[in-house]
């Protein structure tokens, strides 16, 4: 029997003037951890961690870091287009007691052309926090870095002291599978292929529909465990049509708004993401009812 470990990526909250809704993080905390998710990985993509400024990342970072437990998994995304800035946000992380790891993307503005160049600014960051594990996050998709993860774990991390592992944020599988073979830990990063995943072997996931809809992946790694492929199959077709669904009307905001029906207030996203309006509100929720979304909606 494997176990399967969640890890979210969370909402940064904001309140209805835009600016970031501390007070809000304790109920995130409870909800999540009430529902079974063992980890937050925070400031990165979901969190919206670009369009927040530094001095906010740092603060949302304390914040969270006053009110888990040691056990809680803790990760801070600390990659920003300056290096200077990535490491100043890990040394930040690194004085904060119960945050277990950074994590940190490439430039991807003016992207590094080698793998040596990455790995290179990835030990800068990671020698900044050198008390934290080290989190490579690879999202092609969004950062247009498309290095073999296998070749950056075979010829790169070795560099990095605190080196642990990668959030693997893509579907190139021949790779996922040849990077799974190093000693690191390779967490799967796409929630429409999670099955896949643990077919693969995989026991940590970090996603953002952890958030909202984690007992759909935990009955999947059931079935799975029990040899009932068939079952498996169908939750993930149901994750993948539930997903679909939110991203008609633009995902992040749509998943901001699913939050709040389930009771946590996360506000609506900042620029370039736009809010739904309340005609596409009324809508998402319709069709999130008909899809029957909250049959696997975490609980309040």
């Amino acid at each position: 029997m494997r176990q399967h470990n969640f890890i979210a990526a969370p909402h940064t909250p904001f309140k209805e003037n835009g600016e970031v809704n501390i007070t809000e993080i304790t109920a995130l905390y409870s909800f999540l951890k009430k529902n079974g998710v063992k980890g937050a990985f925070i400031n990165g993509s979901t969190s919206e961690g670009y369009q927040l400024t530094t001095a906010e990342r740092k603060n949302t970072a304390e914040a969270w870091n006053s009110v888990v437990d040691p056990e809680f998994q803790l990760f801070v995304f600390v990659g920003h287009l300056s290096t200077k800035e990535a490491c100043e946000l890990a040394a930040h992380a690194a004085t904060l007691q119960h945050v277990k790891a950074i994590s940190a993307t490439g430039p991807f503005y003016q992207r590094p052309t080698s793998l040596s160049t990455l790995v290179s600014i990835c030990q800068e960051i990671a020698n900044a926090a050198p008390n934290k594990d080290f989190y490579y996050y690879h999202i092609p998709v969004l950062t247009s870095i498309s290095f073999s993860m296998t070749d950056f774990l075979n010829e790169g991390a070795l560099q990095i002291p605190n080196f642990k592992g990668v959030k693997y944020t893509h579907t190139d599988m021949q790779d996922y599978i040849s990077a799974t073979a190093s000693k690191y830990n390779v967490m799967a990063g796409v929630d429409e292929i999670a099955l896949v995943s643990m077919q693969l072997g995989a026991t940590w996931f970090i996603g953002s529909t952890y958030n909202f809809m984690l007992p759909l992946y935990l009955q999947m790694g059931d079935c799975l465990n029990r040899n009932d492929l068939k079952g498996a199959l169908k939750l993930q077709r149901k994750s993948i049509q539930i997903i679909e669904v939110l991203a008609k009307r633009g995902y992040m905001a749509s998943a901001k708004f699913v939050m709040e029906q389930l009771g946590i207030n996360v506000g609506s996203p900042r620029l370039p993401f736009v809010g739904l309006n309340e005609e596409q509100k009324e809508s998402l929720l319709r069709e999130l009812k008909k899809v029957g979304f909250f049959t696997f909606a975490n609980k309040g």
